[in-house]
């Protein structure tokens, strides 16, 4: 593997794991209710920002294409935070965060699948192996 991508692929997982436990310490002290708001409000200060940023670097929106597609995919994306968080407030953090974690697995199973992408026997093997440990957490 590549240094840049393991580079970037770490401060990712470093991001994401502290976002998951951010959500669950603040769920815990806030309620599911506020933290909600919370997290609209700072997600829609976020995306004005980056419109704004967009807006002046000459991006347009796109209504052509696959913008259907991504509109979908942000729809999916928002309906499982709102459920995340629901489970965060419901049930352990160390049992919610690895096991929703495992969402990439669907995403490989449908590009090698719909896209036709191709997959060493080691990545297949990676991807069953967390789809068990999914088993696991839940148990």
């Amino acid at each position: 593997m590549k240094p840049d991508i393991t580079l970037l692929g770490f401060a990712i997982i470093v991001m994401w794991g502290l976002w998951g436990f951010l959500y669950k310490y603040g769920i815990q002290k806030l309620g599911l209710l506020p933290a909600l708001f919370v997290t609209t409000a700072v997600y829609t200060v976020a995306n004005v920002i980056v419109l704004v940023y967009l807006a002046r670097h000459g991006v347009s929106f796109p209504f052509e294409g696959a913008t259907p597609l991504i509109a979908m995919g942000t729809i999916f994306g928002v309906s499982a935070s709102l459920l995340f968080m629901y489970a965060l407030q419901r049930f352990p953090g160390s049992t919610v965060i690895p096991m929703t974690a495992l969402y990439p697995a669907v995403s490989a199973v449908l590009a090698i699948v719909i896209l036709k992408e191709q997959v060493k026997a080691v990545n297949a093997l990676g991807i069953i192996l967390a789809v068990i440990a999914g088993y696991f957490l839940t148990r």
